[in-house]
């Protein structure tokens, strides 16, 4: 037998509405067309399913029968095709990003509260990684696109955009409060213990080239894994470092840690998007898009 699903689903509409026109109406194609389904599915099946008449359709006692199964296959694929909708529309969405924790804190965070608060049935399913290994996702269709803090080289199909620029500010703990409210230079400072990234952190490639093209050479005292864990190593006085300002805003006020002022301006950072142009892109995740273009996040 060589029906398939669009036979059934025609059939399906002639038997819920006794009428080949209604029938051809509710999906959108021509009456001859219907017919000529119909013809050939009674012919597959070597049965009568239909008694025609000028009223219209009724079903034989063997189009009862089987309208009792269709009727129950489709109910199930219409309620995929609904359920399937949802997840990709924004009443019921799910967008997939990879982010490094500079750009949940700096960017992202805020954006998605933004966009919630226009489209609150949407979820998000958040990924925390290196830039490189979102760039690698990206790559791999395993999310939506990934947002990142770090330089970074990629290629086509990839693209980026940037969504927003800032500078890593110098902290300290109370310790060394000697160095509150002067203006150093980066040698000055280069005496005291450091605390930063370990060395195979793009963060941290960053911070090197600072330093030597400032003629130092940049040895840490506490390397650790995750920008987040600068911030408490700093305030148990273990030493300066750099770090987003994001991170640190309640501790400033606070006057746990006070920011140290460089004299060498430390380089702009970029928080950036990645995506793919060949992956296709829900409904949601393409309207989270537009609004990452159109919307400023300070």
């Amino acid at each position: 037998m060589n029906s398939n699903f669009e036979h059934y689903r025609i059939f399906y509409y002639v038997a819920k509405y006794e009428n080949l026109t209604k029938a051809a109406s509710a999906m959108h194609t021509s009456q001859p067309s219907v017919t000529r389904t119909i013809h050939n599915l009674e012919k597959n099946l070597g049965c009568r399913l239909f008694e025609r008449s000028k009223t219209g359709m009724k079903l034989t006692p063997e189009g009862e029968v089987f309208y009792e199964y269709i009727a129950a296959g489709c109910s199930q694929f219409f309620k995929a095709e609904s359920n399937l909708s949802d997840m990709l529309s924004l009443d019921n969405g799910t967008i997939y990003i990879s982010a490094t924790e500079t750009a949940l804190h700096c960017y992202l965070f805020q954006a998605m509260e933004s966009f919630n608060a226009r489209y609150p049935n949407v979820h998000f399913k958040i990924l925390n990684n290196s830039t490189k290994k979102s760039i690698h996702i990206v790559k791999e269709g395993n999310v939506d696109f990934a947002v990142v803090s770090a330089p970074f080289h990629i290629e086509k199909p990839l693209k980026k955009q940037i969504l927003r620029e800032y500078h890593d500010i110098l902290i300290s703990g109370k310790r060394y409060s000697e160095l509150k409210g002067k203006q150093l230079s980066i040698n000055q400072l280069s005496k005291y213990p450091w605390i930063s990234l370990t060395s195979e952190a793009i963060t941290r490639k960053f911070l090197n080239q600072y330093f030597e093209k400032n003629g130092l050479k940049f040895e840490p005292d506490i390397e650790l894994a995750t920008t987040d864990m600068i911030l408490p190593a700093v305030r148990h006085n273990l030493g300066i470092g750099f770090i987003p300002p994001e991170f640190a805003i309640d501790d400033l006020d606070s006057e746990e840690i006070f920011e140290i002022h460089v004299q060498e301006t430390f380089p702009e950072r970029n928080i950036t998007l990645i995506y793919d142009t060949e992956y296709p892109q829900s409904i949601a995740a393409k309207e989270f898009l537009k609004f990452l273009s159109e919307t400023t996040i300070l």
